[in-house]
């Protein structure tokens, strides 16, 4: 029985050589490995052993430990760095710790005291066996671990990249085709925000699944991390690969799962890059990346398949990474940055209400740059609380040269509303400067409000306790302006200069004004009208209650005197 139960661990390893400078101790461990199901070879040399197992495949070595010229020991540390290693039980006259020690210190499976014994040689193998098992099953554990993210059970990105490179580089029937996807699940962030990261995770399993679900078994699906998904398709031609990426985003966003008992679907960007003759990997996940780049900026398909002719955008980011230069740059000398005034005027007194700042940061040319680029740039790279910290900045320490009664209006980029550090910046320069935070007015557009409604609530109530005040800007322009000042607490309407510009002449617009002018009144809110330019505006607009005006009419934005 115990002899079955050896053959079937010998299953997979079953070619052994004995090596000894002994005939008697060779033959007799020939015999034995032979019972217990090996095809047994022998040697009567290490040097003849190195030979043998360079020549032929050999799982399991007997090997004697004090021969003539190279020692078992030594053969056992030539040979245990092969590919393929065989295993290694020593044997030897001495039964002394010591070369039990060194035998399995230097990688053999086993030890055995001379004269060999059936019975000992069986246990022996046995274990040596069973060790075997569990130290490859281990090792593979441990491969898979370093190939696959533990999350999701699909591979990760560098494993990713490595069978992408050998499909790459060994020649396909139809090189042509096949295409890299990079895919992106939108809103991650507010999920483990508003959920907990057990729910975010649910999410990225989720979408593993789904996305698993929809792919050939020829094709190669990733987390790359975060929230990056990427596929390789094998052989979609270019013509198809559009269709196929369209189909892929919309059967991963019809399918539901369950987010704290309401229904929830995936919301997704994907970019997308076909290979060809000659391209590397690095160039192909280059392009799938600009490729995604360009589908969240500016597609409203919110899926991209790079081109040739997006040669074009890499020209505009280049520009932004100028810009990025720049902005930099004046972070680190703000000599380089300015704050400009323009004054908001109460349109029944004529007197300044408040002063609007605006940012000016000039270029290497003393050129002033464009600002909403300025902004965008600083949105993308992470720079926008730095830059909004050092206008907050700006705008408290000048506070001191604006006229007495008048406030200061500073805009706020929405990204930077969940900053901690901002919050606790303005109370405390607030405080060191012992300014009267009621002439301090904050500024946000609708879509600053879009990234966090409750975080920019958090933000208003927290910032309204010191005394400040908030303006909505751009109101009108976006879907959800009504929602907006009825949740949160603003003071200030300010109304888009679309529907003031051509006020005169626009039934339409006239009608929005006086419309607004009714709501705010509802609300508490104190309407500002931007883009004045004359005074046939202004007059209509103090005919329709509108309290403030801002425009050229009244005056351009300037630095403060000195």
């Amino acid at each position: 029985m115990q002899d079955t139960l050896v053959r079937e661990e010998t299953q997979v390893t079953k070619n052994a050589l004995v090596v000894d400078d002994g005939l008697v101790e060779r033959l007799l461990g020939k015999a034995m490995l032979e019972k217990l199901g090996f095809t047994v070879s022998m040697a009567a040399s290490s040097e003849e052993a190195l030979d043998w197992i360079g020549q032929y495949p050999v799982d399991l070595v007997l090997c004697d430990i004090a021969m003539p010229g190279m020692n078992g020991l030594d053969l056992l540390d030539v040979t245990r760095t092969r590919p393929r290693a065989p295993l290694f039980i020593m044997s030897t006259n001495y039964d002394d710790a010591e070369h039990a020690l060194a035998s399995m210190r230097r990688g053999a499976y086993g030890y055995l005291i001379k004269p060999l014994r059936f019975e000992h040689l069986r246990q022996t193998v046995t274990e040596v066996m069973a060790k075997y098992r569990n130290d490859r099953n281990s090792a593979l554990e441990a491969e898979k671990l370093a190939q696959q993210d533990p999350l999701t059970n699909l591979i990760n990105k560098g494993e990713f990249l490595r069978r992408l490179s050998n499909r790459m580089q060994t020649p396909q029937p139809d090189a042509e085709n096949g295409a890299l996807l990079l895919i992106k699940i939108n809103g991650l962030n507010h999920i483990n925000h508003s959920y907990g990261r057990l729910a975010g995770n649910k999410v990225l399993q989720f979408a593993a699944m789904t996305l698993s679900r929809l792919i050939r078994p020829s094709d190669v699906p990733a987390r790359f991390g975060g929230d990056l998904f990427a596929v390789y398709l094998d052989g979609v031609a270019p013509s198809q690969l559009l269709d196929r990426t369209q189909s892929i985003m919309a059967d991963i966003e019809a399918a539901k799962m369950v987010l704290s008992s309401e229904a929830f679907s995936l919301h997704l960007a994907i970019g997308g890059a076909c290979t060809h003759s000659g391209i590397e990997v690095e160039d192909l996940l280059n392009h799938a990346d600009f490729a995604l780049h360009l589908a969240r900026e500016y597609s409203r398909s919110r899926i991209h398949i790079y081109s040739g002719a997006d040669e074009v955008h890499k020209h505009e980011l280049a520009h932004q990474l100028n810009t990025l230069a720049l902005v930099r740059a004046a972070l680190d000398d703000r000599n380089r940055m300015s704050m400009h005034y323009q004054p908001i005027i109460n349109l029944a007194t004529g007197a300044v209400s408040h002063y609007e700042a605006l940012l000016r940061l000039l270029d290497d040319d003393g050129k002033v740059c464009n600002t909403g680029e300025l902004v965008k740039t600083c949105e993308v790279f992470g720079l926008i609380n730095r830059l909004d910290r050092a206008v907050v900045a700006t705008c408290l320490e000048d506070m001191s040269r604006i006229p007495e009664g008048a406030g200061i209006a500073i805009n706020l980029s929405g990204k930077s509303i969940g900053d901690p550090e901002l919050l606790e910046f303005i109370e405390t320069r607030i405080a060191s400067l012992s300014l009267d935070p009621s002439r301090i007015i904050f500024e946000l557009t609708e879509t600053a409000a879009f990234y966090n409604l409750g975080e920019v609530r958090h933000f208003v109530q927290r910032i309204k306790s010191l005394g400040c005040r908030f303006a909505l800007d751009d109101f009108g322009v976006g879907f959800s302006s009504f929602y907006y000042i009825k949740e949160l607490d603003f003071d200030y309407l300010k109304l888009d200069g679309s529907f003031i510009v051509k006020l005169t002449e626009n039934p339409h617009d006239q009608v929005f004004v006086r419309a607004m002018v009714e709501i705010s009144k509802v609300f508490g809110l104190t309407v500002i009208a931007e883009w004045v330019e004359d005074s046939a505006t202004t007059d209509m607009l103090r005919d329709f209650g509108v309290a403030l005006g801002q425009g050229y009419y009244f005056g351009k934005p300037q630095p403060l005197a000195q």
